[in-house]
């Protein structure tokens, strides 16, 4: 099957390091829909962040152990090197690195159906191997709409080099 055939036709992207900061929560299958809840709480903190170098946001996902349903999740900014930390972000530096980056359009909730497509039926199939933390990158850029809650949403997926 091809990519035209599956709808994953991923753009490739060399991506500049990023210096992020945000709030971090564990999750696995039965406390998952409690995401939309990290990301109200961040938005309610976004005030206290300094020095932003991109207007986007972030979410990054972070398989943890043997559990699929098992991971960590970053909701963040990202800023200069010399912006403070506030209390209760973490910081985290990603490498410049190889992405394939898939579109989304739509809510959210939707993301879940490609994310499996991309790593169950796009990965095997590319050629490529994932690169590891995080597993992938949702960006929640100018063509999402932060109200209603819908729009593009990018999802970069590393690459191994």
């Amino acid at each position: 099957m091809t990519d035209s055939e599956t709808g994953l036709s991923p753009r490739f992207v060399e991506g500049d390091a990023m210096r992020l900061i945000g709030l971090t929560e564990r999750y696995e299958a039965v406390t998952m829909s409690r995401i939309p809840e990290q990301w109200e709480h961040f938005q309610q903190r976004l005030g206290d962040v300094r020095g932003r170098t991109d207007p986007a946001q972030f979410g990054l996902f972070h398989h943890l152990g043997d559990d699929p349903l098992a991971f960590e999740y970053l909701t963040a900014v990202m800023v200069g090197d010399d912006a403070p930390v506030p209390g209760g972000f973490v910081e985290k530096r990603l490498p410049a690195r190889r992405h394939a980056v898939f579109i989304h359009r739509g809510k959210p909730s939707g993301l879940r159906s490609l994310v499996d497509a991309i790593f169950h039926d796009w990965l095997p199939r590319s050629g490529q191997e994932a690169g590891g933390d995080p597993d992938f990158i949702e960006v929640y850029g100018e063509a999402f709409d932060s109200v209603r809650l819908e729009g593009v949403i990018e999802v970069w997926v590393p690459l191994a080099r």
